[in-house]
């Protein structure tokens, strides 16, 4: 193929050359995908990875007490994780595997709604032992669609105890499916001061990004960001404007957001509703909170145990009853 000099008053090529070139490209050997796992799943911050180690201790006393019931992860993701320490790769198992291998559930439903995600969780589940993978149902949903279909459909033992672990990454979660659950059992204290409660609601483990996701949709400068103000979001996070608006009239900072969450869980009938602060254990920058709601004081003692067991929990004041 001949190319004419680009100062001839000519184009650089002719319509055959550029054809031939699309046919060139076209029939060029196509690069082959990546199919290490570790490629594909998300990477676990240090925040994230104690998050986890928190929860493994959990389930073991859960275990104790409560094995039995039925677990629901919203946003079961990969499966797995992967982390970097000192330059090299490791992958280890996030929550709907520690969950699914803990033995503490009878029953585990795990959603997804990312295909691609679902389908490296679906393949994990397959390679875990009978016993395990037995007790296990994945489903590729969005989650406020599904909780409210096994809610309502039957599937669930609502004689049994129920843990729904609320991880979501940003603002996924509606105040809809919190209230859905918190109102699916009913609280019945116990018959003395000391006893255990007859009955108790779903627990609640509830992802609230406060500090990322929270911080943008409620900006600090609202005359520079006025594009960053999202009522329909908060409206939808919160369940309804009035749940919200008075907040942003006084121009409170963002911060005053997780204590009117806190305070709608608290109003749902919880009788216990902790938030913590999640920082990064490096920069001690915050996070998100981790919010757990219940109506038995066990789980509340177990969660601190769970917390000050874990090395590299960063934050220090955790909640008391």
């Amino acid at each position: 193929m001949t190319v004419p000099q680009a100062d001839q008053g000519v184009p650089l090529f002719s319509d055959a050359d550029l054809d031939a070139m699309i046919v060139e490209i076209d029939s060029g050997r196509s690069v082959p995908e990546a199919r290490d796992i570790a490629t594909q799943i998300r990477e676990f911050h240090g925040w994230t990875l104690n998050k986890l180690d928190v929860f493994e201790n959990y389930l073991k006393m859960y275990r104790r007490v409560a094995g039995g019931g039925t677990y629901i992860d919203a946003f079961a993701g990969t499966g797995k994780g992967r982390r970097v320490e000192n330059g090299q790769s490791f992958v280890r198992d996030g929550s709907s595997l520690i969950a699914s291998k803990s033995g503490a559930f009878s029953t585990l439903h795990l959603i997804e709604k990312n295909k691609d995600h679902f389908e490296l969780l679906d393949s994990e589940v397959k390679v875990l032992n009978s016993r395990q993978s037995s007790r296990i149902y994945t489903y590729h949903d969005d989650c406020n669609s599904k909780i409210r279909e096994l809610l309502g459909g039957g599937e669930l033992d609502m004689q049994k105890p129920c843990f729904a672990l609320l991880d979501q990454e940003s603002t996924q979660l509606d105040w809809d499916t919190i209230e859905r659950l918190a109102n699916w059992k009913t609280y019945e204290p116990p018959p003395t001061n000391s006893g255990r409660p007859k009955k108790c609601k779903v627990e609640l483990w509830i992802f609230f990004n406060s500090h990322q996701a929270m911080s943008r949709l409620w900006p600090h400068d609202r005359d520079r960001f006025p594009e960053s103000f999202s009522p329909q979001t908060l409206d939808r996070v919160f369940g309804s404007r009035e749940a919200w608006w008075e907040l942003w009239e006084q121009r409170r900072t963002f911060k005053i957001l997780i204590e009117r969450f806190t305070e709608q869980l608290r109003n749902l009938g919880y009788q216990y509703v902790l938030p913590q602060l999640i920082k990064d254990p490096i920069t001690g920058r915050p996070q998100y909170h981790m919010i757990h709601a219940t109506d038995h004081p066990s789980a509340v003692s177990f969660m601190r145990w769970a917390k000050r067991s874990t090395d590299g929990f960063e934050n220090q004041q955790l909640p008391g009853i």
